[in-house]
């Protein structure tokens, strides 16, 4: 048995739903989770948890809120010192074999101090870490977010890349792709095809969706909004990990933002995905203009989408359906076994899917 620091970012359930997977892949280890906002959830599921500042991504309407992003994140980093100085006095009691974060900024830094080793798992290091083609049209939006990525979230030692989409790494020696990691659960589900269409919601700002959702005849399962009495053919639940699988096994497709992990949870079950991701936030779109590329689905920037917008959709169902059939969207067990070797101090060679 090793001891496993994991910080995770908590501004959504993303990276904190990544951990946990991986974490339950490895249940020979005892770990000690790091972060805030929705990491802070463990500690009602008796995990152990030291909570941290958070620089979070804020959202308005449906696009990420740069100045309020800037003004928390300048808060969050003008306390780094004393942040750091607490968590190397954490990792000297708890006497940690490797650092792993999920786009935590400070748990790598006081690993790097005390020369433990570290170790990225996500998806977004495919945008600094790899060759990919790059949509021209988002070069602005592009800049804006790989600048502060490079800057404050490549301080680990080594990168595990975890996606539906998977590319070459630029330096294989420290860099590894992977198909992406998965509840457990979602494997004991048998896909159907039910008669409503599943929504999600990453932030609860894009109200306008709701116009054309209500203009169709389709009855939407919408999740991310909150739970509140049904509007027209349009039913709202609050968050429930158990029923959000098993209702998107059971949906025609699925209509969300462009969130890694929902994306995947869809592809896996064999769901096209229509994806309007959050403006201003490149890794989103670039998830969403892969679900397009790949022919899994497709994606729109519209601010105010209209119900035509979905009836070409589901006019092209059966052939995101085909294509989603081809790719390879489980990758718990090889990357787990990756994360061993590396404990064990057994370097292994480069690999990718």
């Amino acid at each position: 048995m090793a001891r496993i620091v994991f910080g995770i970012m908590g501004d959504a359930h993303g990276h904190l739903s990544q951990a946990l997977y991986l974490a339950r892949e490895l249940p020979e280890h005892e770990f000690l989770f790091l972060g805030g906002g929705t990491v802070l959830e463990l500690k009602s599921h008796g995990y152990n948890v030291e909570e941290l500042p958070m620089p979070a991504t804020l959202y308005h309407r449906n696009r990420v809120d740069v100045a309020k992003t800037m003004i928390n994140t300048a808060k969050v980093l003008s306390a780094g010192r004393r942040v750091i100085q607490r968590l190397m006095e954490i990792y000297r009691s708890f006497d940690p074999a490797l650092v792993l974060t999920a786009y935590e900024f400070f748990s790598p830094l006081a690993a790097r101090r005390l020369d433990l080793p570290s170790l990225s798992v996500d998806n977004h290091h495919t945008l600094t870490h790899c060759r990919y083609p790059r949509p021209r049209h988002q070069r602005l939006n592009r800049l804006m977010t790989l600048t502060p990525m490079r800057w404050m979230f490549s301080w680990t030692d080594r990168d595990l890349i975890s996606s539906f989409y998977q590319f070459p790494p630029r330096n294989p020696a420290r860099t590894e792709v992977f198909p992406p990691l998965q509840p457990r659960g979602i494997r004991e589900l048998t896909p159907s095809e039910g008669d409503h269409v599943l929504v999600y919601q990453t932030s609860a700002t894009f109200h306008r969706l709701l116009e054309a959702l209500e203009a169709r005849p389709d009855r939407f399962v919408v999740y991310g909004l909150g739970a509140r009495p049904p509007l027209k053919n349009c039913v709202f639940k609050g968050f429930s990990r158990e029923g959000f699988l098993a209702d998107l096994a059971s949906c025609r497709y699925f209509i969300t933002n462009g969130g890694h992990n929902a994306v995947a949870e869809a592809l896996f079950l064999g769901k096209p995905v229509l994806s309007f991701p959050i403006h201003l936030a490149y890794e989103q779109f670039f998830n969403a203009w892969m679900v397009s590329r790949l022919g899994y689905g497709e994606y729109s920037l519209e601010t105010h989408p209209g119900p035509e917008l979905l009836v070409y959709f589901e006019k092209r169902l059966d052939d995101y359906r085909t294509r989603i059939k081809t790719g390879n969207f489980w990758g718990n067990e090889v990357i787990a076994a990756r994360v061993r070797e590396i404990i064990d101090g057994r370097p292994g060679g480069p690999r990718t899917g």
